[in-house]
C-alpha cells in the first residue's frame, strides 16, 4: 500500500497536479510511521538480549594487558574479568578466588553460582570440563576477579545460540492475517477490473490515455481496501504498546493475535518467568527473637559491595538497620535496654 500511494503520487506529480501528489504523500505518512513504530517495538527483545553482552574486554596479549572491543575477542585469548563485569565470551576459568556468577539470563535462577578455577587444562578436553569451571557470555561475575581462557565467541557461545533462536524462527501468517489477505485479494481483483473498465470507457468517449490513466488511478485510490491493513496494523501496534507497559517484549507484532488464543502456558520452572532477583518476603526468627532484631543482625552481616543477591535482598528489606551488632555465636538474643 505504501508503494501504491507513492507511485500514484508520482503519476500526479508527472502530470503537474502537485496538490493531489502532496495529498497522497501526506496520506502515506501515517502508514510509514506505524510501520517504523512496529519495527522498533518488535526489535525490543533482540536489543534486550544484546544489552546483556559485554561491550569491551580486558585481555592479555603478548604479555601486556589491553582493553579492546568485545567483538575483537578471539578464541585462545586470556581475558581478565572483574566483579560486576559480564563475561566477554564462553571460556574456562583458569584463576580466581571466591568467584560467584549471575547466570539467571541462561538458567532463570536468581541464586549466584560458584565458579572454581581449573587447575589442569588441556585444549583437547573442553567438552569434559564441568560447568563450574566455565564462564558464559551473557552472564556476569558477581565477586572476585577471574582469568578466563576464551573458547567460543559470538554465535558460537551458548548465549549466542539463544539470540539466534530469538532472531530466527518461522514467520507463518496468523489466521486473521490469512483471512484479511484473502478478503483484500478479492477486493483488489474487483477494483482492478472496475479501474480497467473505467479507463476503457474514458478512451471510448474520446478522452486521451492520460485522462483515462488518471481516472483509473483515482478510482483505485478510492476502491482499493487500504483501510484493512492499516487498521490491522494499528490495533497490533496498540496491543504491542500495552504489552510493553507490562514489561512484555514482543518481537513480531502478529503474535499478539496468537496470544489471545492461548489457554495455558507451561513453563519448566518459576525462575524462567521471574525478574532473576531475590527479595526478602518473610522472616522466621527463632523463639525469643523478634523479626526486627533478626533483620538488624542479618543486615549487619551483609555487604552491599559483595554483589551477592542474598546480601542485596536483605539490605533492600532493611536499608536503615545496618549497624554494628554484638551477638553471641551460640545463641542470638535481643539486647537488653541497657545495651
Amino acid at each position: 500500500m505504501i508503494w501504491f500511494l507513492l507511485g500514484t503520487s508520482a503519476v500526479y506529480a508527472f502530470l503537474g497536479q502537485y496538490v493531489e501528489a502532496l495529498t497522497l504523500c501526506a496520506a502515506s505518512v501515517p502508514v510509514v510511521g506505524m510501520d517504523a513504530f512496529l519495527h522498533r517495538r518488535t526489535q525490543a527483545s533482540t536489543q534486550g538480549l544484546a544489552s546483556r553482552l559485554a561491550t569491551h574486554a580486558t585481555v592479555v596479549r603478548d604479555g601486556a594487558t589491553q582493553t579492546i572491543p568485545a567483538t575483537e575477542v578471539v578464541p585462545g585469548d586470556l581475558a581478565l574479568v572483574g566483579a560486576g563485569e559480564p563475561w566477554p565470551a564462553d571460556g574456562i576459568v583458569l584463576h580466581g578466588a571466591e568467584l560467584q556468577a549471575d547466570e539467571s539470563a541462561l538458567t532463570g535462577e536468581a541464586y549466584p553460582v560458584r565458579k572454581h578455577p581449573l587447575r589442569e587444562y588441556g585444549a583437547d578436553d573442553e567438552s569434559s570440563v564441568d560447568a563450574v569451571h566455565w564462564g558464559f557470555a551473557g552472564t556476569r561475575l558477581l565477586t572476585g576477579q577471574a582469568l578466563l581462557r576464551v573458547i567460543a565467541t559470538g554465535r558460537e557461545t551458548l548465549y549466542g545460540e539463544i539470540v539466534q533462536a530469538a532472531v530466527g524462527g518461522r514467520h507463518a501468517r496468523t489466521p486473521l492475517q490469512q483471512a484479511i489477505a484473502q478478503l483484500v485479494g478479492v477486493l483488489i481483483v474487483v477494483a482492478a477490473l472496475l479501474c480497467l473498465m473505467l479507463a476503457w470507457v474514458r478512451l471510448r468517449q474520446g478522452h486521451g490515455w492520460v485522462d483515462a490513466l488518471v481516472s483509473a488511478v483515482t478510482l483505485a485510490v478510492a476502491a482499493l481496501p487500504e483501510e484493512f491493513p492499516v487498521v490491522f496494523t494499528f490495533f497490533l501496534g496498540v496491543s504491542v504498546y500495552r504489552l510493553a507497559r507490562r514489561q512484555a517484549l514482543v518481537r513480531r507484532a502478529v503474535v499478539v493475535e496468537n496470544i489471545g488464543r492461548v489457554s495455558y502456558i507451561c513453563a519448566d520452572k518459576t525462575g524462567t518467568l521471574t525478574e532473576g532477583r531475590l527479595r526478602l518476603a518473610h522472616a522466621y526468627p527463632a523463639p525469643g527473637v523478634t523479626a526486627e532484631w533478626l533483620l538488624t543482625v542479618a543486615a549487619s552481616a551483609s555487604r552491599r559491595d559483595s554483589g551477592d543477591p542474598l546480601d542485596l535482598a536483605i539490605l533492600e528489606a532493611a536499608p536503615h538497620r545496618r549497624q554494628p551488632v554484638v551477638a553471641c555465636l551460640c545463641c542470638i538474643r535481643e539486647p537488653s535496654p541497657r545495651i
